[in-house]
């Protein structure tokens, strides 16, 4: 009975608006695009799109049983079952060629498995893909892994939800006409050139919690040296940032 007032409440709010990130994230998916949503939990993003007549078309995937089925009834209890398809799958595999793919959605989780993802699953993706990307830990991680295999950053954005600061980028399969530079991949070649008020902010608790480890580390009594020069060189990155300003 508990479980089923769960659902319940999960489905309905499903319908009424999406978060503040999950809004940024469905700002960046052009009207008519076949979207896949890697990672999908609940449909959320998907049922938006569709409700909202930008897409015709999307696939909600996850490797979660439990969270499949929700997205299921989410998708079914809004009429939109002739519009999503779910489908039970470990990153990009389950992406078929059929689906004639054109965006495709990872979001929710580390920037760590972001990339081990598209890494994964390159097989699925034709290279005419745009990326909509948004780790919640970890983003250089993204960025190395974009600029690695020529994909090149076209929009960023950082905002914050909940007391939680997050960053959304979109990418597509066209190399960069400058390579990135360290802090490039650090900070975001585009959020470099917008220099927004969180961007600023970012950087400032980035200062000042790589100064508090680093007195940490010289206070400690076992020989910390190469993490301290990691530590100082990260450092050294954010406030030669910090000084364009």
């Amino acid at each position: 009975m508990v479980r089923a007032e769960q659902l319940e409440t999960e489905i309905i709010m499903a319908s009424i608006h999406l978060s503040k990130r999950l809004q940024a994230i469905a700002d960046y998916v052009d009207a008519g695009e076949r979207v896949a949503d890697i990672g999908t939990d609940h449909a959320f993003l998907p049922m938006a799109l569709a409700q909202a007549g930008k897409i015709d078309f999307a696939l909600a995937a996850d490797v979660g049983v439990g969270p499949l089925n929700i997205a299921k009834q989410n998708i079914a209890e809004n009429g939109l079952s002739d519009k999503i398809t779910t489908r039970l799958a470990d990153g990009l595999e389950g992406i078929k060629p059929e689906d004639s793919i054109s965006t495709v959605v990872i979001a929710g989780m580390g920037g760590e498995l972001i990339a081990k993802i598209l890494e994964r699953g390159s097989d699925h993706l034709d290279g005419t893909e745009t990326l909509v990307l948004s780790p919640h830990r970890d983003v250089p991680m993204v960025r190395q892994w974009l600029s690695t295999n020529d994909y090149g950053i076209v929009a960023e954005t950082m905002l914050e939800d909940e007391g939680h600061v997050y960053t959304v980028m979109v990418a597509g399969r066209t190399k960069p006409d400058v390579p990135y530079t360290k802090a490039d991949i650090e900070f975001g070649p585009i959020l470099r050139k917008q220099r927004s008020a969180i961007f600023i902010s970012e950087l400032h608790r980035q200062q000042q919690a790589l100064t508090r480890t680093l007195a940490g580390l010289q206070s400690a009594q076992s020989n910390q040296d190469s993490k301290m020069a990691a530590v100082k060189a990260e450092l050294k990155l954010v406030e030669e940032e910090l000084a364009h300003d």
